[in-house]
């Protein structure tokens, strides 16, 4: 997020009420001076919508140079103070109708600022073009029959000889370079050079004969230009436009020192407008004929439109007239230009203007200019108001029936009908020929009229600042996605092709198999679907340029879909058809449409259909999760005959992480509850919330108690769906203590009653005997079994365990009371105070809070598993990241309206939990949860303007839902809980999570990431190494993928004393004592070993004696102590005792592990037992020799091939 930088500017001076005139004129006037003295220096006004005030004349700067006088001392009434500009009252006035706060315009101001083009880059485009102009007039014409150079262009029949004609038309701006809306970090120039009518013929237009001239003259062109000295040193290479195979554009990358790696040129090759006749590219006629693939077509038959392949050749027909009229309206208008770079920004973040389907900026620059045309855009409109109105637009306009830059006269109403029913979307351009959405499917113009209605109701928003959401979030479109397909065999997308796609989708494309493939499964998936799915949205990546000596690649043989499904619809386990008896034709098709899967049916409202079963009501929602994954697998096998192995469907495969670890078997449970083997912690986790809810109606039944129970709350993970290990009912008493792997933790309040003492040593004393009451009546009335411990009272209620705590409001008041030395008594705030607050009070209505945000959105909670089980993995503990502060980041991703549509998948959420940790501004933003909208628009502002100005007094990651406005921002972190050292940690792991991620969704040769390469830590970074006694640490019940130090051992599932972690609690003593000269770390969920990392060598350096800093000090030369590290070992292995196995440094960990893993050589022994079968005698003989051998001698005996040697 980008900091506002506040400056004293016009804005602070105000008009005054006269009767105030003479009390305020003195500091009016020295405020005025600041004010002038500032419009001194102040650079010119950008015209960018936020005006500044222009300096005033000379003549008024006198008033800077007064000495100031007396504040109080009485002034002339009659000198008055300047009114504001008619440039001012217009920018307080746009400020207060338009902006939610004056920051969202200052971030907005200083994004345009610093998206400006530097000077060097504009002067270097200049003169490039001038040497570009000179070059071509040089040019030549001549015969193209031989190149050095690959022409850049697959076609079924090899290119036939070129004659090059020189072009009459010196070399052009296009795009942004033209409009001066250039975007970084890479700047990309388009240039456009016009091929002379002279080249072409009038019988060009049909079957590719004008796309083979156009590469040709590229390839012309290009070989001259390497043979130039102008040129030579510079980098050429071929590339596809928009990912078009008939689009093949030059790049050259200049060597210039100015511009080196930051610019690129891209050289386009167009064709006058009246090169042919301007009824040739109608989309209703053909232009590829099926000849030309050897195709046989029915004479009678009309031959099938090329509507895409018109567009394909209008695009460069009509590139002049489009730049023309677009440049017109940018030229000389700040405000325009930057309110596209500002829509620019937005649509790069969220890549939809990638590939061939791709929303490209010069649509919504276009799209300005039909605004403006309509009048809805003006003059005067800033550059926020120019974004905003576009975006209002695109998410209230349809384009599907067709709109136009042409004027009425050109373009009727019936024509333009007329051409929209050949396109999903219509967007005439100023000719009135050329749909400049004519690549554009369906489901990417609705995505960004989602995105746009999003944008807007962002701004609208005045709880939230909207702008880091809107253009500083990168929001990649596979994040966006719940499922992705991805199918890259290269014979099952030809046997597609060959098999299922239609003979007009061949011709309209010109045989490109990117569309023909998108066209094919989005109908037959949108078909089997239905409801289940929102939309389908192809994920494409830009195509890589090639030397221009290698051949052109073929693209489109691999393609990737992501499904946006529908929460409500997505999971039901039902596909119902229609009756056989009312609907004959209707049950037949279903029947053809799903297959085998299909069958009769009686439902309990006694009627006969057909349907499609795909699991049952009882299911886990694990399993439910995967019924889209079935419903696409099968439809692609019955329909287009591929086998699920040939598809890579991604979806869920993270989900193993939390499931329940193998080694333990379920079977041995003494338990009635239905649990499979396969199960998850999120399937258990109702299990847990029924035997809780159970257990405080008994609490509430329970007789004669001196006070009444008022509320019961959980506060454990598992009540909020939150806990990433199963909970198994296997809690059990063995020689009167409870064991148990986890206890739920349960707060109670009684009614109210003066009786309690006021001594807090009292107050708990009869808390204790009130939870003994307790538990004594729960074991006469329920039959239930307790346990007394010191943080209160264990309940084994169906092999689970709770603790049960007592709260009551007078035992924090004891806690925050202090007497002044005056005698006074006063409640402050404390660290215990504030821990018990949080514990009791606060943290049951954000655990209820919780609850409901997984009731309302069921992927909450495994998203939580998933990034409390890579957080762990990564050797994260409580200690270093809170786990309520992961509970609490996901939710706020979850009450973000940072997608128009919420997550369905918890794969997808944790995908955004990892952005999330990669890329916000810690330092700078608070995470703000205002759970049920408690927060008041003001107390929002108000907390931000705080943190804002006292960022210091905040933790490092600061986050505050609307329970705990006393201490918000402050109960669930602390400085060093997590620390700035663990967030920059934290960030960097998130970072490359997110790099092997991308990098395997969106590849086309590798299949997605295992978990294993996400969930284990890397052994690298280390110093050194506790191993923990395997027998002392209990493994975790969920899915374990192994330790990044030693191999897998034999696991252990003894169970613990309820409520102890001994791990734990050494590694709480070690920090405590020793975190200022090393960092421990150990992974939570089973971890056997304890990785330790030493402080920077200065905490080791010899310091002068000091009392106060003596702790793990050693006495050196020169009076002087210091801290050394074989001491600290030798502290860590008494306070570790009879705990630790071994401590070694990660390099004899590896060293040992490849030792343990060299493998057996299996042959050589069986060969070795071969030889020695029809040989006893000799192996005898060699027996007798070993024990005739002193025994500490070690013989050697040679192989065959040493003895030959000699």
């Amino acid at each position: 997020m980008l900091k506002a930088k506040r400056k004293p500017g016009p804005l602070a001076r105000a008009p005054k009420k006269s009767s105030k005139k003479a009390a305020r004129l003195d500091s009016q006037e020295d405020s005025a001076a600041e004010e002038h003295s500032d419009l001194e220096q102040s650079s010119p006004s950008t015209d960018d919508g936020f005006d500044e005030p222009k300096s005033t004349s000379a003549k008024n700067t006198s008033i800077v140079h007064k000495a100031k006088t007396n504040k109080f001392k009485q002034r002339d009434e009659s000198k008055n103070v300047k009114p504001p500009t008619l440039e001012e009252m217009k920018e307080l006035r746009d400020t207060q109708n338009l902006f939610h706060s004056n920051l969202f315009k200052l971030q907005v101001k200083e994004m345009l600022e610093e998206l400006q083009l530097k000077p060097k880059y504009t002067e270097f485009i200049e003169s490039w073009l001038e040497s570009f102009t000179v070059f071509t007039r040089q040019l030549k014409d001549g015969l193209l029959d031989r190149t050095h150079l690959e022409v850049p262009l697959n076609l079924p029949q090899a290119p036939t000889s070129f004659v090059f004609s020189k072009p009459t038309r010196e070399p052009y701006l296009i795009g942004a370079a033209a409009m001066g809306t250039l975007l970084g970090p890479k700047i990309v120039m388009d240039v456009a050079l016009e091929m002379p009518k002279e080249s072409l013929h009038k019988d060009d237009y049909v079957n590719l004969r004008y796309d083979q001239k156009r590469a040709l003259y590229l390839t012309y062109v290009a070989e001259r230009m390497m043979e130039s000295p102008t040129y030579s040193q510079d980098k050429f290479t071929f590339n596809y436009y928009a990912n078009n195979p008939l689009k093949p554009i030059l790049e050259l990358t200049p060597v210039a020192k100015q511009v080196t790696k930051h610019l690129q040129v891209r050289l386009f090759i167009t064709a006058p407008l009246s090169s042919f006749k301007p009824g040739r590219f109608v989309p209703w006629n053909n232009n590829i004929r099926p000849a030309f693939y050897g195709d046989e077509w029915d004479e009678e038959e009309p031959l099938p439109p090329t509507q895409h392949y018109n567009a394909n050749v209008l695009f460069d027909l009509t590139l002049s007239e489009n730049q023309a009229h677009i440049e017109q309206i940018f030229k000389g208008r700040r405000n325009f230009q930057d309110g596209l770079l500002l829509l620019k920004v937005w649509l790069r973040q969220r890549e939809l203007d990638i590939g061939f389907t791709g929303f490209s900026s010069h649509i919504l620059a276009a799209f300005i200019v039909y605004l403006n045309s309509q009048r809805i855009l003006h003059q005067s409109s800033s550059s926020y108001q120019v974004a905003r109105t576009v975006w209002n637009q695109l998410a209230n306009s349809d384009w599907t029936k067709g709109i136009t830059l042409a004027p009425a006269l050109i373009q009727k109403k019936e024509e333009l009908t007329k051409f929209s029913e050949h396109y999903d979307v219509c967007f005439m351009d100023v000719t009135g020929q050329l749909n400049l959405c004519a690549n554009v499917p369906l489901s990417i113009y609705q995505r960004i009229r989602e995105e746009s209605k999003l944008a807007v109701d962002l701004l609208n928003d005045m709880k939230l600042n909207s702008f880091p959401l809107i253009f500083m979030q990168k929001c990649p479109l596979y994040s966006r996605v719940d499922n992705i397909l991805k199918i890259t065999n290269y014979s099952c997308i030809n046997q597609m092709l060959l098999l299922h796609s239609q003979p007009r989708l061949k011709y309209d494309y010109a045989r490109y198999g990117y569309p023909q493939l998108l066209h094919i499964l989005t109908e037959l998936l949108k078909k089997g679907l239905g409801e289940r799915v929102h939309s389908i949205i192809p994920l494409e990546r830009a195509t890589t340029a090639w030397p221009v000596e290698h051949k052109a690649p073929v693209i489109g043989k691999h393609i990737q879909l992501g499904l946006i499904l529908h929460p409500e619809h997505a999971y039901e386990v039902l596909n119902k058809g229609p009756a056989a008896n009312e609907d004959p034709e209707g049950a037949a098709e279903f029947r053809r449409f799903w297959g085998e899967k299909s069958n009769l049916r009686r439902f309990q409202d006694g009627s006969i259909t057909e349907a499609v079963v795909w699991g049952t009501a009882q299911d886990s929602p694990a399993k439910k999760r995967l019924i889209v994954r079935q419903i696409v697998l099968h439809l692609l096998e019955h329909h287009l005959q591929l086998d699920s192995k040939d598809v890579q469907y991604i979806a869920a495969e993270l989900d193993q992480v939390y499931k329940l670890s193998p080694w333990f078997k379920v079977k041995k449970l003494k338990t009635k509850l239905p649990l499979d083997q396969d199960t998850d912690a999120e399937a258990v986790s109702p299990h847990v919330i029924r035997c809780y809810d159970e257990l405080a109606q008994q609490l509430h039944g329970l007789n004669e108690l001196p006070l009444e129970i008022v509320s019961i709350s959980g506060t454990s993970p598992v009540f909020r769906y939150c806990e990433p290990e199963p909970v198994l009912p296997q809690a059990r008493i063995v020689e009167n203590h409870i064991l148990a792997s986890q206890v739920q933790r349960i707060i109670i309040q009684l009614g109210q009653s003066g009786k309690w003492p006021n001594e807090l040593a009292a107050l708990r004393a009869l808390k204790t005997a009130f939870l003994i009451e307790i538990g004594e009546k729960l074991e006469a009335q329920c039959h239930l079994q307790w346990r007394m411990t010191a943080e209160g009272l264990l309940v084994v209620k169906h092999g689970y365990c709770f603790l049960i705590e007592l709260a009551h409001n007078k035992e924090l008041a004891l806690l925050k009371q202090e007497v002044t030395e005056r005698g006074i008594t006063t409640y402050v705030d404390n660290p215990a105070s504030r821990l018990l607050e949080r514990q009791h009070y606060i943290l049951p209505k954000v655990s209820g809070a919780l609850h409901s945000l997984h009731q309302t959105h069921s992927a909450f909670g495994p998203t939580v598993l998933l990034a409390k089980r890579w957080l762990a993995t990564q050797l994260l503990d409580d200690g270093l990241w809170p786990d309520m502060v992961t509970e609490l980041l996901v939710a706020h991703l979850y009450q973000q309206r940072c997608a128009p549509q919420p997550i369905a998948a918890p794969q997808t959420g944790f995908i955004r939990f990892l952005q999330l940790l990669a890329h916000s501004d810690f330092n700078g933003e608070l995470f703000l949860l205002n759970f049920n909208n408690s927060w008041q628009e003001q107390q929002i502002a108000d907390l931000e303007h705080s943190y804002r100005g006292e960022r210091q007094s905040y933790p490092p990651l600061a986050v505050a839902t609307s329970y705990d406005m006393q201490h918000a921002g402050r109960l669930w972190t602390s400085d060093q809980s997590p620390s700035q050292r663990v967030l920059g940690h934290v960030t960097r792991l998130a970072k490359h999570a997110l790099e092997i991620i991308e990098t395997s969704l969106m590849s086309q040769d590798l299949r997605f990431v295992r978990p294993a390469q996400l969930f284990r830590a890397s052994n690298e970074g280390y110093d050194l190494v506790i191993q923990i006694k395997p027998d002392l640490v209990p493994n975790s019940l969920s899915y374990d993928l192994g330790s990044p130090f030693v191999s897998f051992g034999q696991p252990n599932f003894n169970l613990p004393r309820a409520g102890l972690n001994y791990l734990a609690r050494i590694v709480t003593q070690l920090r405590s004592a020793y975190s200022d000269f090393a960092a421990f770390f150990y992974n939570p969920h089973g971890g056997k070993e304890l990785a330790i990392v030493w402080r920077p060598p200065t905490e080791f350096a010899p310091k002068p004696f000091k009392v106060t800093e003596l702790q793990a000090c050693s006495p050196c030369e020169n009076g002087k102590v210091q801290v050394v590290k074989e001491t600290l070992i030798e502290d860590f292995k008494l306070l570790l005792k009879d705990f630790y196995l071994r401590i070694a440094t990660p390099e004899e960990l590896r060293r040992e592990q490849r030792e343990h893993q060299q493998p057996k050589r299996y042959f050589n022994a069986k060969e070795t037992k071969e030889e020695s079968g029809p040989k006893p005698k000799k192996q005898k003989t060699l027996k007798d020799a070993e024990q005739k051998a002193p025994p500490k001698k070690k013989v050697l005996v040679k192989s065959k091939s040493l003895k030959a040697l000699k």
